[in-house]
């Protein structure tokens, strides 16, 4: 492999190692007896591996395609090598030159990835995961169509209302990715799939692949931010349930009074009020929770809000709410009323410390009610995309 042959410890010794391999390949190409437009290309594809931009090897394609402009594959390389200049329009019109010859996968994957790159509608994101759909069914035992597919639906969990369902799309795609060993091999696949699992609440498996991608690359510091995040959030969260807030006895008697002044005035209702610990794992049909906050964990762009919560037997669990704007989220002393409530278990392990807890998720804000009020879509501020799914 590269990293172990190129003999050097800087970028640019890879880099000279590297073309310095390239050119003698490239020769050796030069004396088999080729079609001038296959040699073209081949050379192009050779010159054009890695992440840089190759100036040359975008001439030559360019001459490639003029010799045989109905050859597919050449569009998508030299797509593709623009792409690594910044010319995305430049790039998409490429892709699209090569399915207007023969749809095929590696178009459509790239154009699902520029559309994401592009000023992001959710008019594009669900062109995204249409064409990666196209993409995978052309070849459904290709396991980069399925990331890129999984990717597609990453971020129509961002753009377009934060659905759990469209996490576990995602999820699922990426599983059917995983059959492939390149895919294995990437440090983004590791990520974003962390992120999903992060944003599903399942934090022991989310915690796991992050170190997976760290250990792939450990200079990866969007994927060590996002770890730290995480387990920040979930000791802060501990701390505060543990303590009960850390309130004094007389305060929490004070809003256990609220609580049930609050549950006194609400109206009856088709759905039968249960404390946390009648609640089931996973969703409640027919069941509506009360609580009320007694702390909160400031949230940041990368997690939820998060209220620590007393029901009326004064059991103390945390509740994630999503998509809401920090202005309009509950305070304390305020009480949640959470109808079809979500309940999840958390339970892992940071260093030595093994931490559980229960907790309650909230998709949106208008899926309860604060002091018996329901809010407006004036509440609604979706979390700021932070994984690789644009790529």
């Amino acid at each position: 492999g590269i990293n172990a042959e190129y003999g050097g410890n800087t970028e640019d010794d890879k880099k000279k190692w590297l073309a310095d391999r390239l050119e003698n390949v490239v020769g050796k190409l030069e004396a088999l007896d080729l079609i001038e437009h296959n040699l073209k290309y081949l050379k192009g594809c050779l010159l054009n591996v890695g992440n840089s931009y190759n100036s040359k090897a975008e001439e030559i394609l360019i001459d490639a395609a003029k010799m045989n402009p109905t050859m597919f594959e050449i569009w998508n390389e030299l797509g593709d090598c623009i792409w690594k200049k910044g010319d995305k329009k430049g790039a998409r019109n490429c892709f699209d030159r090569a399915l207007n010859q023969q749809r095929n996968k590696v178009s459509l994957r790239n154009i699902s990835i520029v559309m994401r790159q592009e000023s992001v509608t959710k008019e594009q994101i669900d062109e995204s995961v249409k064409i990666s759909k196209e993409a995978v069914s052309l070849d459904v035992t290709d396991g980069t169509s399925w990331y890129i597919l999984g990717n597609a639906y990453l971020a129509q969990f961002f753009f377009c209302g934060q659905a759990s369902e469209v996490l576990k799309c995602s999820l699922s795609a990426y599983t059917k990715a995983s059959d492939d060993e390149k895919v294995l091999s990437d440090p983004d696949y590791y990520y974003n799939k962390g992120i999903v699992f992060k944003y599903l609440d399942n934090y022991s498996e989310a915690l796991a692949y992050f170190k997976d991608a760290l250990m792939i690359h450990p200079q990866f510091n969007e994927c060590k931010d996002e770890l730290d995040s995480l387990q920040d959030q979930i000791e802060r969260t501990i701390n505060l349930i543990d303590n009960k807030g850390k309130m004094k006895p007389k305060n929490i008697a004070n809003m256990m009074k609220h609580l049930k002044e609050k549950i006194k005035g609400q109206n009856p209702s088709k759905v039968s009020v249960a404390k946390f610990d009648d609640l089931q794992l996973g969703q409640n049909q027919d069941k509506a929770l009360n609580c009320v906050l007694i702390s909160s964990v400031v949230p940041n762009v990368k997690t939820p809000f998060v209220c620590i919560c007393l029901d009326s037997n004064e059991t103390c669990f945390a509740v994630n709410i999503y998509n809401i704007d920090s202005s309009k989220a509950p305070r304390l002393g305020d009480v949640l009323t959470i109808p079809l409530p979500q309940k999840y278990a958390v339970d892992v392990t940071l260093g030595n410390k093994s931490i559980k807890y229960g907790m309650i998720r909230v998709d949106s804000p208008l899926n309860f009610m604060i002091n018996n009020r329901q809010l407006s879509k004036v509440s609604l501020a979706p979390l700021r995309l932070t994984t690789t799914a644009l790529t």
